[in-house]
C-alpha cells in the first residue's frame, strides 16, 4: 500500500509529528551517507488525543481471549450497526440487523467512497491511501490519522504470540517495509505510539540509491528490528546478502510458500510470519499449524456464497466478508473481502481454513480429472517459489509463470506433472527474481468453465 500519488498539500515536519519534540533521528535517516534517493515524505500526525486512542484501542482490543463462538455475534456488534445506521449515509435503510444487512463490494467502495464516510469523521485529519491495482481497478482508501497508527498494535498482537517485542526509542528503526519494485513511494518516517523509533519503506531497485553497496551499507547500519514486505522483495533482499539480525520478518501481500518461508528463516534466524491483511481494514490474520489465525476482536467474519447473498453454514467454504474496524471513513459492514476459506472457531478465536486469494479454481487433466487449486498451492508450498502465476487454456494447455533464484522450470515442472499425473501439457517459465520486479500477486486462472 502506497499513499496516493496525486498532488498532495506540503506539511513540515513539525506538523507531521507534532508531540516529537527531537526530529534528529528523522534527519539522521534521511541524510544518512548511504540513504536512498528518498521521494516521499510522511508522518503519523498524532497529537495528544489521537495517541491517546491509538494506546485506548491497543487496551480494549488486546487482552481479549474470546472473540466471540460458533452461533454467536460479539458483543459489540449491535451497537456498531446501530452507529453506522445514524451516520454512514450509504447504510442508511440497507437494514436494522445483521442478517438484514446486503453483502457489499469492492466496487462500491470504489464508486461511493464519500458515502461511508462517518458524519462524525473529522475531515480535517483524512489520509488517503490507494491499493496497487493488481486484482482491479486501484482504490483509493480513506483513514483518518488513529485508523492508520493503529497497524501498529495490531503487528504488536502478532508479535506478542511470538514473544517479540518492538523496542520503544527515538534512536532505532523499528520497522523497515522492503520493496524490490521498479516504482514505489520511498521515506524515513517516526512513530510518535513508539516513541519516536524510526519507520523506513525503501526499495531495493539500484535506481533508487546513489551506489551499488548503498542499500546494503543502510539497511546493515540501522538494522531494523522488524522487516515487512513480500516474497519477492524478501527473496530479492537475500541476494544481497545483508548481515542483519531482525526479531521477525511479517510477509504479505502474496502467498509465502513453506519453501520460502524455510530459506527466509534459515538466512535471518528469525520467525517468518505469513500475515494476512487488505487495504480496506488492515491486518487480519497471520499463518498458524492450524489455519490464519485472526488478530482482531474488532472484526466480526462470516462466509458467504460466493454468487448470492447467502451465508453458509459453520465450516463451509466460501468468500470472507468482514464487518466492524476502527476506521470512521471507511466503516465495513459485510464487506465481501474477494478471499475464500472456511471458518474455524477455537475456544472463542476464529482460524480462517485454506484461505485463498481470490476464487477457487479447478483444472482439469487431459481426461478431465479435477484438480483443484489448493491442492495445487498445498505441493508448490515445498519450494522456495516467491509467487506464481497459473493459467489453463481452452485446449486445456497449463502456463505457468513462477519467480525464484532457486528452482529450474524443469524442477517445477516436475512437481507439476505429478500433481496432474502426467495427464497435462504444461508450460512452465521460471524468472529470476532482481531488486527492480514488475511481478503481480499469484494467481489462478483458467478459460474453461468447471464447478468445484
Amino acid at each position: 500500500m502506497d499513499a496516493s500519488s496525486n498532488s498532495q498539500i506540503a506539511l513540515t515536519d513539525e506538523e507531521r509529528f507534532p508531540l516529537l519534540d527531537d526530529l534528529s533521528f528523522l534527519n539522521e535517516l534521511r541524510q544518512d551517507a548511504f540513504a536512498p534517493k528518498f521521494n516521499f515524505k510522511s508522518g503519523d500526525r498524532l497529537n495528544a488525543v489521537q495517541l491517546s486512542k491509538v494506546h485506548s484501542y491497543k487496551k480494549k482490543y488486546y487482552d481479549k481471549t474470546v472473540f466471540w463462538n460458533e452461533g454467536q455475534t460479539p458483543i459489540w456488534i449491535n451497537d456498531y450497526l446501530k452507529w453506522c445506521l445514524k451516520t454512514v449515509p450509504f447504510y442508511d435503510k440497507k437494514g436494522t440487523d445483521l442478517d438484514s444487512f446486503p453483502t457489499i463490494s469492492r466496487e462500491d467502495i470504489r464508486k461511493y467512497p464519500y458515502l461511508f464516510v462517518s458524519n462524525e469523521a473529522n475531515l480535517e485529519e483524512l489520509l488517503v491511501y490507494h491499493t496497487s491495482g493488481s486484482t482491479g481497478p486501484k482504490l483509493d482508501v480513506l483513514f483518518d490519522a488513529v485508523s492508520q497508527a493503529n497497524w501498529l498494535p495490531q503487528i504488536e498482537s502478532v508479535l506478542k504470540d511470538f514473544d517479540i517485542h518492538i523496542k520503544e526509542s527515538k534512536n532505532t528503526a523499528a520497522i523497515a517495509l522492503i520493496c524490490a519494485q521498479q516504482k514505489t513511494l520511498t521515506y524515513a518516517s517516526l512513530s510518535t505510539y513508539l516513541e519516536g523509533a524510526g519507520i523506513l519503506k525503501i526499495n531495493l531497485n539500484p535506481s533508487d540509491w546513489n551506489h551499488p553497496d548503498d542499500c546494503k551499507k543502510y539497511l546493515e547500519k540501522y538494522n531494523p528490528q522488524i522487516l515487512t514486505g513480500d516474497p519477492i522483495a524478501f527473496t530479492a533482499l537475500l541476494d544481497l546478502k545483508p548481515k542483519l539480525n531482525p526479531k521477525a520478518l511479517i510477509s504479505s501481500a502474496m502467498k509465502l510458500t513453506k519453501g520460502t518461508k524455510s530459506k527466509l528463516e534459515k538466512y535471518f534466524k528469525c520467525p517468518v510470519i505469513d500475515l494476512y491483511s487488505l487495504t480496506e481494514c488492515r491486518n487480519i490474520a497471520y499463518a498458524s499449524e492450524i489455519g490464519h489465525k485472526v488478530i482482531r476482536p474488532d472484526l466480526y467474519l462470516e462466509i458467504f456464497d460466493e454468487y448470492q447473498d447467502v451465508k453458509l453454514p459453520y465450516g463451509e467454504r466460501g468468500e470472507l466478508v468482514v464487518t466492524g474496524g476502527s476506521n470512521p471513513f471507511l466503516p465495513l459492514i459485510r464487506y465481501r473481502t474477494g478471499d475464500f476459506c472456511s471458518l474455524k472457531i477455537e475456544n472463542g478465536v476464529p482460524f480462517l481454513i485454506d484461505l485463498e486469494a481470490r476464487n477457487p479454481i479447478v483444472f482439469l487433466t487431459k481426461s478431465n480429472v479435477k484438480i483443484n487449486n489448493i491442492d495445487v498451492s498445498n505441493r508448490l508450498s515445498q519450494l522456495s517459489l516467491a509467487g506464481f502465476k497459473m493459467h489453463q487454456q481452452k485446449d486445456k494447455l497449463i502456463q505457468f509463470v513462477g519467480y525464484s533464484n532457486e528452482h529450474t522450470s524443469e524442477e517445477v515442472a516436475e512437481v507439476l506433472n505429478a500433481i496432474f499425473k502426467s495427464d497435462a501439457d504444461i508450460l512452465v517459465d521460471i524468472q529470476k527474481i532482481s531488486q527492480n520486479n514488475a511481478v503481480e500477486k499469484s494467481l489462478y486462472s483458467s478459460d474453461l468453465q468447471t464447478d468445484l
